[in-house]
């Protein structure tokens, strides 16, 4: 584990988790703006840190047969979740919210199943699990006014769920590549889902 990163990391997302309490309950912000300003310096942190670090590949590589079908269960399951929602949407949003996905997928698998862990033993795969759940602490601390299939909770009551496949993926492909992949293809669906409830079909 690059324990550098993991202490920048725990020392970040109590900052991250007041920034986005404080943008969710600004008056005059709609929720999910206040949620996409929270993402994009989220984002940016990544980005520097990728930076700066070694040991993270996005190479497509398949995990093998159990692990894959598994992964691709659980993308079906969550397109059954967003049901319609994809569809309700306009194409400049629909095109937002691809735009969001994949940058929130690929940027998360390279950090967090990547850089974090160059060296994936079994503690660090746990303490990056752990932090990976933690830091959704700070979008769920924004869902206050967001219409939001189980609010904050569900939110890290998601990453609890997903990571494990994500981790599978990472472990027996040697890359975060699939992992990637899945990650960018949830995105979207949770992402259309928020619009659509949220009033942005147009």
């Amino acid at each position: 584990m690059n324990r550098g990163l993991a202490l920048a990391t725990l020392a970040a997302i109590p900052v991250l988790a007041w920034i986005f309490h404080q943008l969710g309950h600004l008056e005059g912000l709609r929720p999910l703006t206040a949620i996409a300003i929270g993402l994009g310096l989220y984002w940016t942190l990544i980005v520097g840190a990728l930076w700066h670090c070694d040991g993270w590949s996005l190479r497509p590589y398949l995990p093998p047969g159990l692990t894959l079908l598994a992964l691709t269960a659980f993308v079906a399951a969550c397109a059954l979740w967003a049901g319609t929602a994809p569809l309700q949407l306009s194409a400049h949003v629909s095109g937002a919210v691809a735009l969001a996905a994949l940058i929130n997928g690929t940027l998360e698998e390279a950090f967090w199943r990547g850089a974090l862990i160059p060296r994936p033993g079994p503690s660090a795969q746990a303490v990056a699990t752990g932090l990976f759940i933690l830091w959704h602490l700070a979008p769920a601390l924004a869902m206050a006014r967001l219409d939001a299939p189980g609010g904050g909770v569900g939110t890290i009551l998601g990453a609890a769920v997903i990571a494990p496949f994500l981790m599978a993926a990472r472990l027996s492909s040697g890359t975060a590549g699939a992992g990637a992949i899945a990650h960018v293809l949830v995105s979207f669906l949770v992402f259309a889902r928020l619009a659509a409830a949220n009033g942005i079909p147009v």
